[in-house]
């Protein structure tokens, strides 16, 4: 029942593209239910959205790892990658 009240808390939040309240409700989705590794994807995504790049390529990276059959896992893998990119100082 409180999967299912958050999952709709969480659809309201993305239509809105209310980033911060749609990552308080997949922290605790992914808290609730820590093996449904779509929801740490999604708070990944999210995580990249509010520019919180290494914690977003993190959670990414966790979906990817366990979700061998996954048919957006290549995108996914390459998306995180992108954001460790962005994430590290530039030297120049």
């Amino acid at each position: 029942v409180l999967a299912r009240l958050l999952r709709n808390l969480k659809e309201i939040h993305r239509a809105a593209e209310d980033w911060p309240r749609l990552l308080a409700v997949q922290q605790r989705l992914v808290l609730l239910l820590p093996r449904e590794w779509d929801e740490r994807r999604d708070r990944g995504l999210t995580q990249a959205e509010l520019g919180v790049w290494e914690a977003a390529a993190d959670d990414l990276d966790a979906y990817v790892a366990h979700s061998p059959q996954a048919e957006d896992r290549r995108a996914i893998a390459e998306r995180a990658a992108e954001l460790r990119a962005q994430g590290r100082p530039r030297l120049h």
